[in-house]
């Protein structure tokens, strides 16, 4: 019973994690993409 419960626990932990982590790269994806399209340097902008 205990096993369960632990594997339970520590497999919410996992995902509340890859949620976590995929939030913040898609957060900086569409940040990086702002910033390239403001990008004097780069031509065709």
């Amino acid at each position: 019973m205990d096993d369960k419960i632990i594997f339970i626990v520590g497999f919410v932990i996992f995902c509340l994690y890859l949620v976590g982590f995929l939030a913040v790269i898609y957060t900086q994806n569409k940040i990086q993409d702002k910033e390239l399209e403001n990008d004097p340097e780069i031509e065709g902008n």
